[in-house]
């Protein structure tokens, strides 16, 4: 018989699997910790906005505070991380990289988009002469191939070479790092993958699916179908069909969530949480909210990047952070890093309807924002006033 969940046992389960009710570390951050918090989310997700800073950074500071990102680097130049298309464009832990071979595994059979199909079927000796050079030559960058047979189209206006690496990225004959700079740079596989993650066994298709799957559900504490397979972009309809196998055979247990209308999922070793979540800042690829229909359902936090939106039609500005605060969302914040000024601007500051204590809000938020200023070395916050907190955030800043 399924058990069932109030809204708030539903926001601290949630909340609990993000890593975000334990209190801060208060030693001096180090490789254990940051790995701990990557353990516990599974994937980084990597974006290039660099408005307050890159995406991959902010999960780590929601958990830590202050840190420095060059621990995260060395994670991955020593090859505990790798990147994968596994929720976009990720960083995930080299020992999970073998649960991802069947993807790869698609791509060489050519199981792809038929656009996608024609192009490579066009360029093989393309293709064959870019793995090649990066036999050859070691860590490339694409813009090391800039110049050459540059074309514009339906792939961004990327040169050849540039999608030649990026299809061999993608059929695993390549990996890639980012380390201490953005761009990716290329390199066989076999040189990017520690020895002792490339011999573990391949799990065919669907046991790998099973293993990510049940992994989805204790990196969310409490998911339906569709948010359990979308956390590794795995196809729907198959999903269904394992997570129905996961309940059988007692991996997954269903849950009934007030307000959802639809089953909920939980690991069958789950406990309820008690825990109060950490006041904290989060980005817009955190996995908190980059389901946003799941940030609705659990928080009725409704939430759009509002990046590609024109400045007259913005509701709440160019690159808005959500703000974690007793077990909710509580507030939004445009927010950007004004580096020749070293000053974090707040262009706007929101509550939301569901804050009984906008006095309360305002004192944690702003102690965060000069948690996030510490961390990204500007000397000062500036908050405008702009949004309907914004008055009782700027008493704190007087």
């Amino acid at each position: 018989m399924a058990h069932d969940l109030n809204t708030l046992a539903a926001r601290r389960l949630a909340l609990a699997a993000h890593g975000v009710v334990d209190a801060r570390p208060t030693a001096k951050i180090n490789r254990g910790h940051v790995r701990k918090v990557i353990d516990k989310l599974g994937l980084l997700q990597i974006d290039s906005v660099n408005v307050v800073c890159r995406s991959h950074y902010l999960p780590l500071f929601a958990r830590l505070g202050p840190y420095d990102t060059d621990l995260l680097h060395r994670l991955a130049s020593d090859g505990e991380l790798v990147e994968g298309w596994i929720h976009e464009a990720t960083f995930l832990p080299a020992r999970h990289h073998h649960l991802f071979e069947w993807r790869r595994r698609e791509a060489k059979n050519l199981d792809v988009r038929p656009k996608t199909r024609k192009w490579v079927s066009d360029n093989e000796e393309l293709i064959a002469n870019v793995l090649h050079a990066v036999r050859e030559r070691g860590p490339v960058a694409a813009s090391d191939f800039e110049g050459k047979n540059v074309k514009r189209g339906p792939w961004w206006g990327w040169g050849d070479a540039k999608m030649a690496l990026e299809w061999l990225f993608r059929t695993g004959d390549l990996g890639a790092t980012r380390a201490g700079q953005f761009e990716r740079r290329y390199d066989l596989m076999e040189r990017v993958l520690p020895p002792e993650f490339a011999d573990i066994a391949i799990p065919s298709r669907d046991e790998a699916h099973r293993t990510l799957l049940t992994m989805a559900s204790e990196y969310l504490g409490v998911a339906t179908v569709e948010e359990l397979g979308d956390y590794h972009r795995l196809q729907i309809g198959e999903t269904r069909r394992h997570v129905r196998d996961l309940v059988t055979d007692g991996v997954l247990e269903e849950v009934s969530v007030q307000g959802w209308g639809v089953p909920g999922y939980v690991n069958a070793g789950w406990s309820r949480a008690r825990k109060d979540a950490v006041s904290t800042l989060i980005s817009p690829f955190d996995p908190i909210t980059w389901h946003r229909d799941r940030a609705e359902r659990i928080f009725g936090f409704h939430y759009r990047i509002e990046i590609y939106v024109p400045k007259p039609k913005r509701v709440y500005g160019y690159y808005v952070l959500p703000f974690v605060h007793r077990n909710g969302i509580v507030a939004r914040v445009d927010v950007k890093n004004d580096r020749q000024a070293s000053v974090l601007r707040v262009f706007s500051s929101w509550g939301e309807s569901h804050d009984d204590d906008p006095a309360d809000t305002a004192a944690a938020l702003a102690i965060e924002l000069r948690q996030l200023a510490l961390f990204l070395g500007t000397d000062d916050v500036d908050v405008q006033n702009h949004g309907d907190l914004a008055p009782e955030l700027m008493s704190h800043f007087t």
